[in-house]
């Protein structure tokens, strides 16, 4: 069958544009055209990609792809945002991955590529996008150019994800590693809308539960370039660069988390009181019995009840105004409505639901956006995605030479980390007397803690501690983030007598 592209119509300066489908696709094209066809008035340019049919891709897939016109105010940075069907994806049962690509202002065709991911499971990737790596920043008055963006020296392909997060839609899936599978095709599609792109130095990103989903992102990529080095793998696909890791107060590896939880709320800081730690210290053995029987016996039901008991009987009911994700603030329960204790939330859903914006990015207008999916959240939380070995996913990709960056907020109660420190250590890796021998070396201003790196250059395996950060260090220190980010990336020592 010959592969071309199918304008689905044209008006003005506007296209839009679909792979030819088989027969069953090509009713879709009233559907399509009805839910994407703006005025020409509209500031958007669908544009029609030249699409390279020389084996890249095996099977044709449905994307729309949109040029943006300055959508964050004062901002000149190039971007473009759409749909990519992944695979199973039809008329009847869609399935489309929605992202968001910054290109870099330097040299795009040849600067690394940074993907990335919400957390929750179900939070969009627009969230840490918009909270300080992208151009674009979200502010009360909408969106508005961002000094500390990610983008001046690197391309970032901001992706809902998985299926049902932020603007992408269509089948869900419950697991993170069936997720991982997703990633894989979108970007093996992504690829060949630009293919410019293919070769170029490859980072995934990503925070909280992206400490689940990163490591099984990357272990996909890594075992299917190990299958194409042999001759096997996906027909068509090309290999992905893959070449480090960037975490940011990760959830990875749950015995770790429960068993330092208290030592941080308890004993570190005061997020609880005596009465209601002493409680706490007497549940926790059952908690981390029933994280060790479910990663021995790992059934869904072992998995599922030890998240259960842990998150029911691990966290007491009164704060007393702290709010976990960064414990010098303060945030009372009467105040506690949605947007109160974090003013961005709100601001994501007003922004990404005004109709304007979603013309800009060409999100159909039926598609409503919310930061955080608690469908797609209960899924992954039923399916036991949670409890799991995920931290022994690290082994296999550091020993392949694909680096290992942890920068963490020490203000964080959400994610907090002795828990992360303590799983790092323990991991058998080529690095792991290093790590542990290495000391901690201050970092020269005192807007950070210290650098833990082992290995050459910037490290193999890095860990960072910011002293004025919580949950959402980007958010909290971006310029810092970004000055980590560039140093991490470029694998340059983080001090100059080094």
């Amino acid at each position: 069958m010959t592969k071309a592209l199918h304008p689905l119509s044209a008006h003005g300066n506007q296209s839009i544009c679909l792979v030819r489908q088989p027969p069953s696709w090509r009713s879709s094209v009233t559907l399509v055209s009805a839910v994407l066809l703006f005025s020409v008035l509209a500031s958007v340019v669908f544009v029609a990609f030249p699409m390279p049919f020389t084996g890249v891709v095996s099977e044709p897939f449905y994307y729309t792809v949109t040029k943006p016109l300055r959508l964050c105010a004062n901002s000149s940075t190039v971007s473009h945002s759409g749909y990519i069907g992944l695979k199973g994806d039809t008329e009847v049962d869609p399935k489309r991955s929605y992202f968001w690509y910054f290109e870099a202002e330097e040299t795009p065709a040849y600067a690394p590529i940074i993907l990335t991911i919400g957390g929750g499971p179900g939070t969009s990737g627009l969230n840490n996008a918009m909270m300080g790596q992208s151009a674009c920043l979200v502010k009360e008055e909408g969106l508005v150019a961002n000094p500390n963006r990610w983008t001046e020296k690197h391309n970032l392909i901001v992706l809902d994800h998985p299926i049902g997060v932020g603007y992408s839609y269509g089948t869900h899936i419950n697991n993170s590693r069936a997720a991982a599978y997703d990633v894989y095709d979108f970007l093996q599609k992504f690829f060949v809308l630009f293919p410019q792109l293919s070769g170029n130095k490859f980072v995934i990103s990503g925070g909280s539960y992206g400490g689940v989903y990163v490591p099984n992102i990357a272990t996909v990529i890594h075992e299917q370039n190990q299958l194409l080095s042999r001759g096997k793998g996906r027909r068509g696909a090309v290999p992905i660069a893959l070449d480090a890791l960037i975490l940011s107060n990760p959830f990875t590896n749950p015995e770790a988390h429960f068993r330092w939880l208290l030592q941080y709320r308890c004993m570190d800081h005061h997020v609880y009181n005596a009465t209601d730690c002493m409680r706490l210290y007497a549940e926790l053995p059952a908690c981390l019995d029933s994280v060790a029987m479910a990663l021995q016996h790992p059934s869904v039901a072992n998995r599922v009840a030890a998240a259960k008991l842990c998150y029911e009987r691990m966290n007491a009911p009164d704060t007393h105004g702290t709010v976990h994700e960064d414990i010098r603030r303060k945030c009372t329960p009467a105040s506690d409505t949605p947007g109160a204790c974090r003013p961005q939330v709100g601001w994501m859903n007003t922004v990404f639901n005004d109709a304007h914006v979603k013309r800009q990015l060409g999100v159909p207008a039926s598609i409503k956006f919310t930061g955080l999916n608690k469908e797609v959240n209960a899924e992954f939380l039923a399916a036991g995605d949670l409890i799991q070995a995920h931290h022994l996913m690290y082994p296999p990709l550091l020993a392949a030479g694909i680096r290992l960056l942890h920068y963490i907020g020490m203000q964080d109660s959400n994610c907090p980390w002795p828990g992360i420190f303590s799983f790092l250590k323990l991991l058998e890796t080529p690095f792991q007397d290093e790590f542990i021998a290495v000391e901690d070396r201050p970092w020269p201003t005192t807007d950070v803690g210290t650098v833990r790196a082992a290995g050459p250059g910037a490290g193999n395996m890095t860990m960072i501690l910011l002293a004025e950060a919580g949950h959402f260090t980007v958010g909290d220190q971006p310029a810092l983030a970004k000055r980590i980010v560039e140093t991490w990336i470029a694998n340059r020592a983080w001090f100059e007598t080094d």
